[in-house]
């Protein structure tokens, strides 16, 4: 597999399956995805969606496969990662400026301490997401929206070069949701890779670049504009009606 700076692809993944309790999640999946764009991976629930990010993460044990990222520049990519908000401890008693500082710690080491600057960089980040109001706030007082938002700060603060993302805009508003993707459109503009779960037919077209159809198997992988289709959907979703949502 190539992992030069040359190649156009930022994540490959190669005959990946996860499977729990001997019943596969995930079966025989090959994706390639592409470098500085923002991807969806779509699907019904129980799709693997969720599984796909954390197997790339390595977070969960795999039945076979192998994932590799790019090398930028000759180096492994950092890699930033928004989980669902649920999957935290809410009740660790730590402000939401201490959470997204946290983000630093991928640079810093879990030994040095952050500096100023790197504090001031996490407030960047919460402004980046409308959270620098709620900076001293304890993360257990956060909506679900806050806390979704205070995960992207913290990403952001990873200077990451690929940004994996499970459902960012799950349980905020119109408008949060509007700020997010003009954010993940602006991390696009200066060359990162956005791979995000995501739900919502009817917003594919406006938001992402590339979607990735999967239901256990990959049912189709490419540019929008091509693989968005009733035919695919259907083969993704197994509903007659999903037309009706593009």
């Amino acid at each position: 597999m190539n992992n030069s700076a040359e190649n156009e692809y930022a994540v490959e993944v190669n005959r990946l399956t996860v499977a729990y309790d001997s019943k596969p999640v995930l079966s025989n999946v090959d994706l390639e995805l592409p470098r500085g764009m923002l991807t969806a991976v779509m699907g019904p629930n129980g799709a693997g969606k969720t599984t796909l990010i954390k197997a790339m993460l390595g977070l969960i044990p795999t039945v076979n496969g192998k994932i590799s990222f790019s090398e930028i520049n000759g180096k492994k990519p950092c890699i930033g990662y928004v989980p669902q908000s649920e999957s935290a401890d809410w009740d660790f008693p730590v402000s939401v400026l201490d959470v997204v500082t946290m983000g630093c710690y991928g640079r810093l080491g879990w030994i040095k301490r952050p500096k100023r600057e790197d504090r001031e960089f996490a407030m960047e980040c919460l402004k980046k997401t409308g959270m620098e109001e709620y900076a001293n706030r304890q993360i257990s007082r956060l909506s679900g929206g806050q806390q979704q938002r205070t995960f992207i700060a913290r990403a952001l603060a990873q200077r990451a070069d690929i940004y994996l993302m499970d459902e960012p805009f799950k349980g905020v508003d119109n408008a949060t949701e509007r700020s997010i993707i003009d954010l993940l459109k602006e991390l696009r503009s200066e060359g990162k890779t956005v791979v995000a779960v995501h739900h919502d037919l009817s917003t594919v077209s406006d938001y992402f670049d590339w979607v990735t159809l999967i239901n256990i198997k990959v049912v189709a992988s490419g540019e929008v504009r091509n693989v968005f289709t009733d035919e695919n959907l259907t083969r993704t979703y197994r509903a007659a009606n999903v037309g009706n949502y593009i």
